[in-house]
């Protein structure tokens, strides 16, 4: 069985009929999934995050295309990288890999004058179908192998989008940290803290009243009690829940039950994350 081609873009609905045409027509038993195409016009913020979270849920060998490409045309990189896991990303190298690139153990240039759709040359607005489906289904296809697909070049040099200027920090009964994201339909803060480390070294249990401080500099943006719990549907409605799970890697999450983060206390933030950059989350446990 062949690998499957995963799309995400910033194309809306339809946004992946011809490009997963484009993947069929090299071979078609190789098969396509369209993940999404609404993510928000232009944000490679959004297309990184969303990336991270599928990603670890496909089998080795899946080769996801992401295309969030303001640059499209000119003289950003395009790229596939290779996973730990053994997946592939075929992407613009423009931030999209940000969340995933300690996973990255190799990356390459896409070599367009072997990979690009035949009779595209000289288009130059239609790279997610003529230059990343058509590379990822090559690949899918076995047509060429990792290193058909161009040039190394060293993983250091991935562009990386600033997702935040605050390092973790921790001890017995606090821990401070920044924002990596907001999943903006909900407005949940998700924080660069580890829900191990929250229990094993701050020493929070879930159950504990923990008293939440965010500042972004010398502006409060947000100062009250959370409930430390398992889940949202552990407290009531309203109320401020700070939400992590017992997994490798799984960090805190701050939300509001049916409520939301962003519109309530950073409506700013709605238009553009990366204001959230020197955000600092200080949690403490309530006397």
């Amino acid at each position: 069985m062949k690998p499957t081609v995963v799309f995400q873009t910033d194309f809306g609905s339809g946004g992946g009929a011809v490009m997963a045409g484009v993947v069929r027509s090299i071979d078609p038993e190789v098969g396509t999934y369209d993940f999404t195409h609404d993510i928000e016009p232009y944000n490679i913020r959004e297309a990184a995050y969303q990336l991270s979270t599928v990603v670890p849920y496909w089998p080795a060998g899946t080769v996801f295309v992401s295309v969030v490409d303001p640059g499209v045309g000119t003289s950003r990189t395009a790229c596939v990288a290779k996973l730990a896991c053994g997946s592939y990303v075929a992407t613009p190298d423009n931030g999209t890999l940000t969340m995933v690139a300690g996973d990255i153990v190799e990356i390459r240039r896409i070599d367009e004058t072997i990979n690009r759709l035949p009779g595209s040359e000289n288009v130059h607005i239609f790279n997610g179908r003529d230059v990343f489906a058509y590379t990822a289904g090559r690949l899918a296809a076995g047509i060429i192998g990792f290193d058909g697909v161009g040039p190394a070049y060293p993983v250091s040099k991935i562009v990386r989008l600033a997702l935040t200027n605050v390092a973790p920090r921790l001890g017995e009964g606090w821990a401070e940290g920044g924002v990596y994201n907001f999943d903006v339909p909900y407005g949940s803060a998700r924080i660069n803290i580890r829900n191990l480390d929250f229990q094993q070294v701050a020493g929070f249990s879930y159950g504990d009243l923990v008293h939440v401080r965010v500042t972004d500099g010398d502006r409060i943006v947000y100062e009250g009690p959370a409930r430390y719990a398992r889940t949202f549907g552990d407290v009531e409605e309203g109320v401020a829940t700070l939400v992590g799970d017992i997994q490798p890697g799984e960090r805190q999450m701050l939300r509001f039950n049916t409520g939301n983060f962003i519109r309530e206390y950073a409506p700013e933030l709605e238009g553009d994350q990366s204001l959230a950059v020197n955000y600092r989350f200080r949690f403490e446990r309530a006397l």
